[in-house]
């Protein structure tokens, strides 16, 4: 991760690579801009005029050798209406910055953005919001290049420029936070962009285990480990397989001792074939992502425990592969749940819900305040959401309108679908308790209806995350591949909770 600071001072002062100033609709200048103007005899106009700049968000033009600086490059950015500005559109702006100077040549720099009005936002919120674009944007995925693109006039630094010295100390503290969040992030990322053959079930346990901490215990769990605590549901997805299965619990203590956790449960299918019922051809390449929630979860602890969070946190993954080797468990088959409720499997790429029926019922045990699941679990999620909402559906109502909340602040956003009883009814099965798919009608919600009877009556908001976990084209603040998705949701969610 490149160095981000923060200081105070006039543009035109500045000795780095460059210096970027905003440049709003209408061709106007913000105050280190109109500073900056006065102090090169005015110069900036002709060179507005010359490439035809007007300010449009996302707009930039590098300025050469602007006389009367001391900086080797001016870079314009438009902002757009400044009356229009949000949060993320500030994220989006530093992303770009970054990903333009990183190209360029400018190793050190000096970025006036911070000085954008966004209604509502506080310059300590402006400065998170800058820094996590920078850091998310810049993130790349080449671990298996054997050339990589070494790029010697990389992108080394970045100071952001606050108004006043008054603003130095809470703005160190959100680029720190900032700094915690994007790594959080971008671990979920790496962990997702793995191919199937690295990233194993002994693998996402050894990732969990190397995060021990002296406020994080972690605990995973072996096939004869897993066997001994009956967690039945998970062994019979996990029989197709020649790698075996892992249950990993976490547990971060950094709240008052007798409090009780918010208990964290992710997925984590490192590759989904569908099993008997096997998947399409093509792209099933991209089900190396089936196990992007339980990289949301190890990303959330990895940032908890970077920010010393003070909450108590339980995290539980249930890891394995779903193929289809001789004993691979079979449509028609019955398994029992480690909560002893008895499933008819009606498809074997309804794999998810399954190994979370353990996975949910084991955290409701150790009686959390309330419980967040991750999971790329319905492709009618993706159909009903696309890509830029994630689902969202639960029983604690108090629990879901955070996150709502949550999602709006930080841009990684939900949407919620109804779980009425009615729906219910499809799950209901003839020859045993429930079976493991509810037809084709409401996909995603008849998958949630399923979840809940493993969480008993504790508040319980599970996260759809199949559509927005990863993104073949990339975004405008993450490369292609996995986004971390629901990381910088739950943690905000945790932050106001601890607060």
């Amino acid at each position: 991760m490149i160095e981000i600071s923060v200081k105070a001072g006039h543009a035109h002062k500045q000795r780095d690579d460059a210096v970027v100033l905003p440049l709003l609709d209408g061709r106007k200048l913000t105050e280190s801009g109109r500073a900056l103007q006065e102090a090169t005899d005015k110069t900036l106009p002709s060179f507005l005029r010359k490439f035809d700049l007007s300010g449009a968000f996302g707009e930039s033009q590098l300025l050469y050798d602007v006389e009367g600086t001391f900086s080797q490059r001016v870079m314009l950015v438009g902002a757009g209406d400044e009356k229009k500005l949000t949060l993320q559109k500030l994220r989006v702006l530093g992303s770009k910055v970054a990903r333009e100077l990183n190209k360029g040549g400018a190793r050190d720099v000096s970025l006036y953005l911070p000085e954008l009005a966004v209604r509502g936002a506080s310059i300590t919120e402006k400065i998170q919001a800058l820094a996590e674009g920078v850091w998310l944007g810049l993130y790349t995925f080449d671990k298996y290049k054997s050339k990589k693109d070494e790029n010697k006039r990389a992108l080394r630094s970045l100071v952001l420029m606050v108004p006043s010295r008054r603003d130095l100390d809470a703005a160190e503290s959100a680029v720190a936070r900032a700094r915690a969040i994007a790594a959080g992030t971008n671990f979920a990322r790496d962990l997702a962009n793995e191919p199937g053959n690295v990233c194993t079930p002994e693998f996402l346990g050894d990732q969990a285990a190397s995060m021990a901490h002296k406020k994080l215990k972690v605990n995973v769990m072996d096939k004869k480990a897993i066997e001994k605590a009956g967690f039945t549901a998970l062994l019979a997805v996990n029989q197709g397989s020649a790698k075996e299965p892992r249950f990993i619990v976490l547990d971060y203590q950094g709240g008052k001792k007798n409090d009780a956790p918010v208990a964290l449960v992710g997925k984590g299918l490192t590759f989904d074939a569908g099993g008997i019922s096997i998947k399409p051809g093509p792209q099933m390449d991209e089900m190396k992502f089936d196990m992007c929630g339980s990289a949301a979860v190890l990303g959330i602890f990895k940032a908890v425990t970077d920010m010393d969070l003070p909450i108590n946190l339980f995290g539980v993954i249930p890891a394995t592969e779903n193929l289809l080797g001789a004993a691979a468990y079979k449509p028609g088959d019955i398994i029992t749940s480690y909560k002893g409720i008895n499933i008819e499997v009606l498809n074997t790429d309804a794999e998810g819900r399954i190994i979370l029926s353990d996975a949910l019922a084991y955290a409701a045990e150790q009686k959390p305040v309330e419980i967040i699941d991750f999971a790329t679990l319905t492709g009618a999620c993706v159909i009903a959401l696309g890509s830029h909402a994630t689902g969202l559906l639960g029983t604690g109502e108090k629990l879901k309108k955070g996150l709502k909340l949550s999602g709006d602040y930080t841009y990684d956003r939900v949407w919620e679908l109804p779980m009425y009883d009615e729906y219910q009814e499809q799950i209901k099965s003839e020859i045993a308790d429930i079976k493991n798919i509810g037809g084709r009608e409401a996909g995603t919600i008849t998958a949630a209806c399923f979840l809940s009877r493993f969480v008993d009556d504790i508040p319980w908001a599970h996260l759809d995350i199949a559509g927005t976990a990863w993104n073949m084209q990339g975004t405008e603040i993450s490369a292609k591949g996995g986004t971390g998705a629901g990381v910088r949701l739950v943690l905000d969610y945790l932050q106001r909770k601890a607060n």
